[in-house]
């Protein structure tokens, strides 16, 4: 039997991710506006879509379907994109929430299980 330590372990590159994030989201100073109007989607899309992969990889590498594993991951970035932009409201002066922040946050998310499963998928299917 395995031990809680080592049942974690798949988990520490996400881990890690959401301490970046936590960083950028919250104690990164915000820059100028960009000239692109909203080209903070962009990053907020991408950094989700990251964590949601590297939340989801374990899960899926050990074969659990990505039905039963999406709701969970899913539910996970909702939290913490709800979270991080309350956050960013409350706990910073140069930042504030959106409401298209976390909407780029959840498509990214959703982005990024779809490319964990079917990279998988792929690898599995290759080898």
């Amino acid at each position: 039997m395995k031990s809680n330590i080592s049942r974690l372990l798949p988990y520490g590159p996400a881990m890690a991710w959401w301490g970046v994030m936590v960083y950028l989201l919250w104690f990164k100073a915000g820059g100028p506006p960009s000239a692109i109007p909203h080209f903070d989607k962009v990053g907020h899309f991408a950094l989700f879509a990251a964590w949601a992969a590297l939340l989801a990889a374990p899960a899926l590498w050990r074969g659990q379907p990505l039905r039963q594993l999406m709701p969970a991951v899913l539910c996970a970035c909702l939290l913490w994109a709800t979270g991080s932009e309350l956050g960013q409201a409350l706990f910073t002066t140069t930042r504030s929430a959106e409401v298209l922040d976390a909407v780029a946050d959840m498509a990214g998310a959703l982005t990024g299980v779809m490319l964990a499963a079917h990279g998988i998928a792929l690898w599995r299917a290759r080898v």
